[in-house]
């Protein structure tokens, strides 16, 4: 094999996809990831415990790699649809599995005057059916989901059936969707052929003519103020900064095959927790469980700097934006003491650094007697329903967090007594 260290080092660190050459220059396999490096590295860890998770098709693929080529893309959102229309148009040996599983999902659009948008499994349509379009197959049914609500928010669609349209129509009354403006309401407006450009605006961004796309918008956007219609450009205005900015959504793809140890413990959990009382001596901790296990090699104080007074969420923000401006091994799980509100702003400091980790909250209570937990979304909820083991591991390392940081806090507190 001859993919150094070094290539893979000099890997860019954004999203996109990668593909794998084989010695005659045929391409052995594509994929996406939202950190290139991390994604391409992972293929290459030595660790037992991390090969649990391959398959051995990719172990032979890896084997046979000779080159590596990837191509940038702006967001998350962008990779997922250039994966698969790549796949698609190259049909590499090693995405085999992509091409044929019929539970893997597809986006169709109809050809009706009022195109509709649906999510459809692979095994319940027709994909050489004139009367749609289709953009697949995609492997993840929650990832795709996730691409497509964000970006129904930029172009609205329709996705009723036309039993529900013809009664909408009758009524004269939008759904909720028209009423949140996710949809143009045709059923209750003449929008008929703004629904049309909506949705050949979504077909583009698709197809992966996201710069084809700005530059009509920018150009509808400036006939539109030179005729004074300035509250329908700004809505293009809103569209082009929505589009410019996709790298502010996650949609879920993962960057190792260490997210998970037998399928079920996060490889390397990392907890906070601040203490102080009154302002003073404020700390902050980090603690590290690895593989199931209680890494203390990997602990972190942090003195607060920025935060004066008895502000615990703002010191937990401190924390988690100084802990990521290092080059410190990557967390699979966040978990911080504190309840929802603790959470949303770690969460919302997360989003601006452009920093996707799943993350949880465990309230204590005020007599450190309850173990609440706080999930960022529904899935990540879930995921710890499934697998009651994580719980432990999580509330290990919370606590850990907590003795850590008041070890640090009397210590310091101590030194300042004896001055």
């Amino acid at each position: 094999m001859s993919i150094s260290k070094e290539q893979l080092q000099n890997l860019p660190t954004g999203p996109g996809i990668y593909q794998f050459y084989d010695n005659s220059g045929g391409i052995l396999y594509i994929g996406k990831a939202k950190n290139l490096r991390n994604r391409v590295k992972s293929y290459f860890q030595k660790s037992e415990d991390l090969q649990e998770t391959r398959s051995e098709a990719i172990f032979q693929m890896v084997g046979l790699a000779n080159q590596i080529k990837i191509v940038e893309t702006d967001s998350e959102i962008e990779a997922v649809f250039l994966e698969a229309e790549l796949i698609n148009k190259i049909k590499p040996k090693y995405n085999s599995r992509q091409k044929d599983d019929k539970s893997f999902q597809v986006i169709e659009i109809s050809k009706d005057e009022i195109p509709r948008v649906e999510l459809r499994r692979t095994r319940n349509v027709d994909l050489k059916n004139k009367n749609f379009y289709y953009f697949g197959p995609y492997p993840s049914g929650d990832i795709v989901k996730r691409a497509l609500r964000i970006l129904r928010k930029i172009f609205p669609f329709a996705n009723c059936s036309q039993t529900k349209y013809r009664r909408a129509e009758k009524i004269s009354k939008a759904c909720l969707y028209g009423d949140i403006n996710l949809c143009l309401a045709p059923c209750e407006k003449s929008s008929i052929p703004e629904c049309k450009k909506q949705v050949s605006y979504l077909k583009d961004f698709l197809s992966g003519k996201k710069q084809k796309i700005i530059q009509s918008l920018s150009k509808e956007m400036t006939d539109l103020s030179r005729r004074k219609k300035y509250e329908e450009a700004s809505v293009i205005r809103d569209k082009l900064f929505a589009l410019e900015h996709l790298n502010r959504f996650s949609v879920g793809l993962k960057d190792s095959f260490d997210d998970f140890r037998t399928g079920s413990i996060f490889a390397r959990i990392e907890a906070y927790d601040i203490s102080n009382i009154g302002g003073e001596f404020s700390v902050g901790a980090m603690t590290v469980v690895s593989l199931g296990k209680i890494d203390k090699s990997d602990y972190k104080k942090f003195r607060i700097k920025t935060v004066s007074g008895a502000n615990d969420i703002a010191m937990m923000v401190e924390v988690i934006r100084r802990r990521f401006s290092n080059n410190w091994p990557r967390p699979n799980l966040i978990v911080i003491d504190g309840g929802v509100t603790h959470l949303k702003s770690v969460n919302f400091e997360l989003q601006k650094l452009k920093i996707s980790i799943p993350t949880i909250a465990i309230a204590k209570g005020p007599n450190r007697d309850k173990d609440e937990f706080h999930f960022t979304s529904p899935e990540i909820g879930k995921y710890f329903q499934k697998n009651p083991e994580l719980k432990n591991f999580a509330i290990i390392a919370r606590d850990e967090a907590h003795r850590f940081s008041q070890n640090y806090y009397r210590k310091l507190h101590r030194k300042n007594l004896l001055k």
